[in-house]
């Protein structure tokens, strides 16, 4: 769970946290945000810390309109590398919290080296439109799709 949570922080949505902030020390995490962008969270750990920050109203009704400005990574995700960036200008505090995550064995490594899930695009979709080999899985007969069927969804 750790390496997938890394990995969240390398190439993730929580990938600002060294990129935008320059935070160095090792970290894993994850961003979050609420139904209706009501609430914003990003938690972040190594082997020798755990920090979490929330962002949100007492109650649902105030929150943004969008995640552009309302997500875990636009709202909570600073807090915590700001928190980071100013703990690391502290060198007993740094030998507190720059702690290394144990290397994976390399079958479980070989795991981690996976292509990511991709929600489709409106140009993948339109694609998918003119493919000849899409299945309907859904239909008794599992039959081939005509283009027709796949543009009216009949």
């Amino acid at each position: 769970m750790g390496a997938i949570l890394q990995k969240a922080i390398r190439e993730g949505t929580g990938a600002s946290v060294h990129s935008v902030y320059g935070v160095k020390i090792p970290l894993a995490g994850k961003t979050g945000t609420s139904q209706n962008y009501a609430d914003a969270w990003f938690a972040a750990f190594n082997p020798g810390l755990v920090i979490v920050s929330r962002v949100g109203a007492s109650t649902p009704s105030i929150h943004f309109n969008s995640g552009r400005n309302g997500s875990g990574s636009a709202l909570a995700l600073p807090l915590v590398a700001l928190t980071l960036k100013e703990a690391e200008t502290n060198t007993e505090l740094m030998k507190l919290i720059n702690n290394p995550f144990p290397v994976l064995p390399p079958e479980m490594a070989d795991a981690m080296d996976c292509p990511d899930f991709r929600e489709k695009s409106y140009f993948d979709k339109l694609i998918d439109l003119f493919r000849e080999d899409v299945i309907d899985y859904h239909k008794a007969g599992k039959r081939r799709r005509s283009i027709f069927d796949r543009i009216f969804r009949k």
